[in-house]
């Protein structure tokens, strides 16, 4: 327990009853003051706090505040002087577990509402991390609902239409033209299907399995699985890197550097260079992708890495979630990613990884 009270016989009192709590052990630490109080729950852990509302450097419901709000999920008994029904009332409100009257004090009394705290305390972690999965259910529930609806129906009539158009065409090279577009809009579906489950998966951050690996070498392979899609715009990469970066991630980071690249390729004309930089800065690695595209607008910034939502679509295939992918792979490593202007007209797309 911490007991903060700066009254040396009320401390007694409160240390003299706990010691007669039966079969519950309790090891009390003590503090005078609010501030003495708030360090040692900085640098400790503790499985409840006693306090007194009444102290040198802060008083009534400032000091409840206060402690509540650098206690965590420590639980809070507050011991008064005096009863006083509303205040009572105010400290449940503002956080505490119980509100007791040092007078009316017994060793039964103080340890059952001790042991309530802390199981009351418990019981609303656990109600939080249940209303925290729930949430998450709802948001996968309307992933794939905005799925079906934004991507997968519109798609699946272009199919069915040019499928249609081809069993009454009569012509030869009218019928593979029709089914060469049956058949990209179904490479699109399987995209879809394909970035909403990763997407999904992303949800499970205690999935993610981590492992030692290079990033200069996760990149080169996401680099060569877009190799058809940079020689169809005849587009080079500009390989600003030297040497292994080791880093201990999940290989879902592979994936953050091909919706890079693929951007990338998608929005800059064909004939350009694409500038590639993994940059040692310390405790974390530096992965950008710098682009002479078309550039990106402060206004459409803030929403870029939203799923759904594409900053110019300028008919370019895509399911509007890549960037969403990137943002939920990075931050899921401790890493950020921002987006800047390329000085010399276009974007430049960066994430910082941790090495750890």
């Amino acid at each position: 327990m911490l007991l903060i009270d700066d009254n040396p016989v009320d401390a007694q009192g409160v240390q003299a009853l706990l010691a007669d709590g039966g079969s519950q052990r309790f090891i009390v630490a003590c503090a005078a003051c609010l501030t003495a109080g708030l360090e040692r729950l900085r640098i400790e852990p503790f499985d409840a706090v006693l306090l007194d509302l009444s102290l040198p450097n802060s008083k009534g419901s400032a000091t409840l505040e206060e402690v509540h709000r650098n206690s965590g999920h420590v639980p809070i008994v507050v011991l008064t002087s005096t009863y006083d029904a509303q205040a009572g009332v105010a400290a449940l409100k503002g956080g505490a577990q119980d509100y007791l009257v040092k007078a009316e004090l017994d060793a039964a009394v103080l340890v059952r509402s001790i042991e309530y705290a802390i199981t009351r305390k418990r019981l609303e972690g656990a109600l939080v991390e249940r209303t925290a999965q729930l949430e998450e259910a709802v948001r996968l529930k309307d992933l794939f609902t905005d799925i079906i609806r934004h991507d997968l129906l519109d798609v699946l009539s272009v199919v069915k239409g040019a499928l249609d158009m081809a069993v009454e065409e009569s012509s030869a090279a009218a019928k593979e033209e029709l089914i060469g577009v049956a058949r990209r809009n179904t490479d699109r579906l399987a995209d879809v299907l394909r970035a909403a489950s990763l997407y999904a998966k992303l949800e499970k951050p205690d999935d993610l399995q981590r492992e030692r690996l290079d990033l200069t070498a996760l990149f080169r392979s996401a680099a060569q699985g877009l190799a058809p899609a940079l020689e169809g715009k005849r587009m080079q990469l500009d390989w600003q890197v030297s040497g292994p970066r080791p880093a201990v991630v999940n290989r879902f980071i592979e994936d953050v550097f091909s919706n890079l690249l693929s951007n990338a390729i998608k929005y800059s004309p064909d004939g350009q260079r694409i500038e590639v930089r993994i940059v040692d800065c310390g405790n974390h690695y530096r992965v950008s992708v710098k682009d002479w595209g078309d550039g990106i607008s402060a206004a459409d910034k803030p929403t870029l890495f939203t799923r759904f939502r594409r900053f110019d679509k300028k008919g370019v295939r895509g399911t509007g979630l890549g960037l969403a992918i990137v943002k939920r792979i990075i931050e899921l490593h401790g890493g950020r990613v921002c987006v800047d202007d390329n000085p010399e007209g276009g974007t430049i797309f960066s994430v910082d990884i941790p090495k750890q």
